[in-house]
């Protein structure tokens, strides 16, 4: 037990020594005055753009994005649906209670799916205004 110990002792030792021989390159190697003039013409790079989002185009993105989202959760939402329902009646009495227990997580999924879009709805209908 000792000479594993040992040996795993001395394994890990090889290896931080091992790993400590190779040099790091360090890119702070310039002084005060350049951080500060490469920091400033990194600003100054994005305010001089003249690139502008339309609005607009966010918007119709914004919508469609939204519209699709939506139209797959509905699809998946009725598609279980249907799938559980025929479960439900085609099965027998004991199935029929795990169907019920399974009905639980879709009905709270439901809740969240259809909520987390009305959240986006409302979100940006909010903001849109400001």
């Amino acid at each position: 037990m000792k000479k594993m110990l040992f040996k795993i002792c001395l394994i890990t030792l090889l290896i931080l020594c091992s790993l400590s021989l190779y040099s790091t390159t360090c890119m702070a190697d310039g002084s005060l005055d350049d951080v500060m003039n490469n920091g400033n013409s990194f600003l100054g790079a994005g305010s001089e753009s003249n690139t502008m989002i339309d609005q607009n185009d966010l918007k119709s993105l914004s919508n469609f994005i939204s519209g699709v989202l939506l139209t797959i959760a509905i699809g998946v939402t009725v598609i279980t649906g249907a799938i559980m329902g025929l479960n439900f009646i085609t099965q027998s009495i004991e199935e029929k209670a795990k169907v019920k227990e399974s009905m639980i997580p879709w009905v709270i999924g439901i809740i969240v799916s259809f909520g987390a879009f009305t959240i986006w709805e409302v979100a940006v209908n909010l903001f849109q205004s400001l």
